[in-house]
């Protein structure tokens, strides 16, 4: 269905985190989070679900009528407490293969301490997952908080020498520019950083670089943008134009993401079609964003002014 050639490795692994509902909101990521939640009356329930003890702590799940509870507990202590419709305590391997388990324990950040994977959706036909990171050592914290929308396959993995990545998807333009299966999305690799925040997931620029298009490719996935151009299709235009032009955003090529928006020709960018600065107002709302800026080549003044206001 999506006709960007040199970017079907990339949607093909998106296809993948499509759980049977709709994604409502884009991945967005929050870090260095370590205030503890006050607990409410999920947290109040008795019924023990799960329970993992690692390097001094307790971390276990309740279920209630209220939904369910995660609370973290070390010298008799609640040193976290936090309700949601489910809760999952580390990374097992996926039952089809597709990734490992992480050990509990495990140094996911590369900062030399032991962390602790949780996993949480809020319930809902439309949202929502995330992926906590605490620190057990050298000072508990929750360090890093994850939102992967609708996705259940969002995971680490662990590479060669030992570090480990994060693979999930930025669905920034869901719904856009019409249904959400005809809208634009990466899956994109992160990996934790140092920064002046004191540190946090970002994109792993290595892992996502990609050969540019060969011509054939080229060919073939700007006739397909052509023909839902003549066609009218509004919707389509999502992945096709606009799917090639966030692959080669996101693989290191944007500066010939600006010329395959050029030679769709005009009437691409015409209503009922929605414009470049309309993709680009709504890329500026990514969480990735400030890691996508810097490397963006020769952008056009529709990208680099403000932001736009999306098309609709």
């Amino acid at each position: 269905m999506f006709c960007s050639v040199f970017g079907a490795h990339a949607r093909g692994l998106v296809a993948l985190f499509l759980t049977g509902a709709v994604w409502l909101a884009a991945a967005r990521m929050l870090v260095a989070q370590t205030a503890t939640e006050g607990p409410d009356a999920a947290c109040a329930g008795k019924n023990r679900i799960g329970q993992v003890k690692v390097s001094g702590f307790t971390f276990a799940t309740y279920s209630s009528d209220f939904g369910s509870c995660l609370r973290v507990v070390s010298g008799g202590k609640t040193v976290f407490s936090h309700a949601a419709a489910s809760f999952t305590l580390g990374q097992d391997a996926s039952t089809d293969g597709n990734y490992l388990g992480v050990p509990n324990g495990a140094d996911v950040t590369g900062r030399g301490h032991p962390d602790m994977i949780v996993s949480e959706f809020t319930g809902g036909a439309h949202c929502c997952m995330s992926h906590y990171v605490f620190e057990l050592e050298p000072q508990f914290k929750l360090l890093a908080t994850l939102h992967d929308a609708d996705d259940d396959l969002a995971h680490f993995e662990r590479e060669k020498d030992g570090r480990y990545i994060y693979i999930t998807a930025d669905w920034t333009f869901a719904y856009w520019p019409g249904c959400f299966a005809c809208s634009p999305a990466e899956v994109v690799t992160l990996r934790w950083a140092d920064d002046a925040k004191g540190g946090g997931f970002h994109l792993a620029r290595d892992k996502m670089q990609r050969p540019a298009p060969t011509p054939a490719q080229w060919s073939k996935s700007l006739a397909a943008a052509r023909k839902v151009v003549s066609q009218g299709d509004p919707n389509s235009i999502g992945t096709t134009l606009w799917q090639t032009v966030l692959d080669l955003i996101y693989t290191g090529h944007s500066d010939l993401a600006w010329k395959f928006v050029d030679a769709a020709g005009p009437k691409a960018q015409q209503k009922p079609f929605p414009s470049l600065a309309d993709f680009c107002g709504l890329l500026k709302q990514s969480a990735y964003w400030p890691d996508l800026e810097p490397t963006l080549k020769e952008a056009p003044a529709a990208c680099t002014g403000p932001a736009a206001a999306a098309h609709k």
